[in-house]
Parts: structure tokens; C-alpha cells; sequence
């Protein structure tokens, strides 16, 4: 939910194309930089932040579930989130109007690709790592109680 409002909010300040009429018909977009890059760029850092704290909340509250199964956990939940993210925000970008007059603006179009990676390896990076630097107590302290030590001596009856 928190992905779907984060994207509807980047799609709404996602920068836009400007064209203007022109005397032949059509119109002149005038820009000074790659927008689509500008997109994917917001995407890929908002996406990966987002991945971090999905994943700092998960090992902070999942004590109990600490492990690999958690870990791929995150990295689904950090993918699904960024879809939920990129599609929120390609509806709340501007789109082409349907009539246009002597000025249109838009946001074009941006294809994730390579980014669709960005929150899934952040989140599972950051769940790692905090297992990773996370003291021996802190898995000890909340693992199931063992059973007691079993003697191999018979016991006297």
C-alpha cells in the first residue's frame, strides 16, 4: 500500500514533455534532457529506499522467522511492491490529451528493464546484511528452546 502511494506521488512529479504547435502541423517537443532517464533514475532510487525499509522492518519485527525463507521473502515482496509502484505512478503521470491545443504536455513513457532489480536486491542486501552484522544473541535469544543434553550413560533405577 505504502509502494502504491509512493509511486502515485512520483508519477504526479514525474518531469513532462512540452511541444508546441507549429505552423506545417504537429508539434515541436522542446527539451534539454533525457526525461525518460530522469524517470528510471527517481524509480530505481525510490524503489531500492522503499526495498531497504521493507526489509530492515522485516528482520526487526519477523524475530522469530529469521532466515533464508525470510530472506527470499523480502526479495518477493520488495518486486511486487516496485510494480505496485511503477504502475501507480503510470497512472497519476500526464498523459497526451485528447484534444490537444497550441501547447500539450506529457510524460512519456519509461520502461523499467533493468531496474525491476533495484528493490528486490536493496531489500534482500539489507536483510542480509543486518543478519550478517547482528550479534549471535540476538538469533539465540529468540530461536525455539532445545531440548536438554541427553546422557548416554543409563540412568540407575
Amino acid at each position: 500500500m505504502a509502494f502504491s502511494a509512493a509511486g502515485a506521488v512520483w508519477g504526479h512529479f514525474r518531469p513532462v514533455l512540452t511541444g508546441h504547435e507549429v505552423d506545417g502541423g504537429g508539434y515541436a517537443v522542446e527539451t534539454l534532457a533525457d526525461i525518460e532517464f530522469g524517470s528510471f533514475v527517481w524509480f530505481v532510487l525510490l524503489t531500492g529506499l522503499g526495498g531497504v525499509l521493507l526489509a530492515l522492518g522485516a528482520y526487526l519485527r519477523g524475530a522469530r522467522q529469521r532466515g533464508l525463507g525470510m530472506l527470499l521473502w523480502v526479495g518477493v515482496a520488495a518486486l511486487a511492491s516496485a510494480v505496485a509502484f511503477y504502475y501507480a505512478g503510470s497512472l497519476t503521470a500526464t498523459h497526451l490529451p485528447s484534444e490537444p491545443g497550441e501547447t500539450v504536455q506529457w510524460t512519456p513513457p519509461m520502461q523499467p528493464d533493468i531496474g525491476w532489480a533495484a528493490a528486490p536486491f536493496m531489500a534482500m542486501f539489507a536483510y542480509w546484511s543486518a543478519a550478517f552484522i547482528s550479534a549471535d544473541v540476538d538469533w539465540e535469544d529468540d530461536a525455539p528452546d532445545a531440548p536438554g543434553e541427553v546422557s548416554a550413560e543409563p540412568s540407575e533405577p
